[in-house]
């Protein structure tokens, strides 16, 4: 099989988490991508690409392919996606961009997908999923599609057989677009197809017939060290964000006030948390920071004594997996710690509600 050139790319990394956008950008370089970029935010990418976009002819982007987190202050992934499939300044519409993130809800996979999203990536990830969707993208991309309301990568990614056709749209209202072809016209029919050639394909040394790549075990499994070998580092982080995520949820009882703040404090916090605990060997963490995450989105202007025990209960369960270094399933005393837990959901959000 044709090894692709992966040292031809460049890829932009967009994510908020200065430790994960490392662990990300490491990744890359270890399975073979040549430059990789690193920005904290929505924001920054749109700039870092505007700035870069005027020395390059147009519908050339500076870079070959994007990896953004969803869920970002101010200018998140989606927003960031919406720029680059709609805006002028977009220095390439067509660019693939994969959406990565802890919130793999329905809601945000339909999201991405209906802004034009090339794949969507849930936290926790690993190397191989990394490699195996970025290579994909690269030999298999989908045709662009433009139709009222959408333009972005074909959602239909097989053509089935249905009881009943349904659609709008005759074959005859479709007009396909190629290359060479002539933009005369296209403002006639309701649905365009662009069949473009496989650039990224092409740059990397992949035929068009070619199977979709896998990169060598020893790759792979190195890219997997990289990741496991920060495991400490991830301890040191999380143990620092848990302890900032006690404080905020000791001063919910002391200053009403300041509720919603802290609380999207705290649930920005264990957002994060549910996506990244699995990378690094805690999946205990993940299953703890999502129960935190659902029982803290609801928008809460004030917090009842119960609700505050139970957010308590959460941060306490996560300081015992950090202090304790329970890894995996932790056996007898992750699934106590699990159990205990739930009978502080049951205690506390039985008169509010929650869990």
């Amino acid at each position: 099989m044709t090894q692709p050139k992966l040292d031809l790319l460049t890829v932009l990394v967009v994510e908020d988490s200065g430790f994960i956008r490392s662990v990300l950008t490491a990744t890359l370089r270890t399975i073979g991508i040549g430059r990789v970029e690193g920005v904290a935010s929505g924001a920054d990418a749109i700039r870092w690409l505007d700035e870069r976009r005027a020395a390059l002819p147009p519908g050339t982007a500076p870079v070959d392919l994007i990896l953004s987190d969803l869920v970002m202050p101010e200018v998140n992934g989606l927003m960031l996606l919406r720029w680059i499939r709609s805006s002028p300044k977009s220095p390439d519409k067509f660019l693939p961009v994969l959406m990565l993130s802890g919130a793999a809800d329905r809601q945000y996979v339909e999201q991405a997908r209906d802004l034009g999203a090339s794949d969507f990536i849930a936290k926790p990830f690993s190397a191989q999923t990394i490699a195996s969707r970025l290579l994909f993208a690269i030999a298999r991309p989908r045709r662009f599609v433009l139709a009222k309301g959408y333009f972005g990568p074909d959602r239909r990614r097989a053509d089935k057989p249905v009881a009943m056709d349904c659609r709008m749209t005759s074959p005859s209202e479709i007009l396909v677009v190629h290359s060479a072809s002539k933009a005369r016209g296209i403002d006639r029919f309701p649905v365009i197809y662009f069949d473009l050639p496989n650039r990224l394909g092409a740059k990397v040394g992949l035929a068009p017939r070619d199977p979709v790549p896998t990169l060598p075990p020893e790759v792979l499994a190195a890219a997997e060290e990289e990741i496991l070998n920060r495991a400490g580092d991830y301890a040191v982080w999380i143990g620092a964000e848990v302890e900032e995520m006690g404080r905020s949820v000791d001063r919910l009882p002391r200053e009403p006030e300041a509720v919603p703040g802290l609380l999207a404090q705290v649930n920005r916090s264990a957002h994060e948390m549910r996506g990244q605990g699995g990378i690094f060997g805690y999946p205990l963490i993940t299953h703890i920071a999502k129960s935190l995450y659902e029982a803290t989105r609801s928008g809460l202007t004030t917090v009842t004594a119960n609700e505050h025990l139970l957010f308590k209960a959460h941060v306490d369960a996560i300081k015992a997996v950090m202090t304790g270094r329970i890894s995996g399933d932790g056996g007898a005393t992750g699934q106590q710690l699990l159990a205990s837990l739930e009978v502080a959901k049951r205690k506390y959000a039985k008169a509010t509600g929650l869990g």
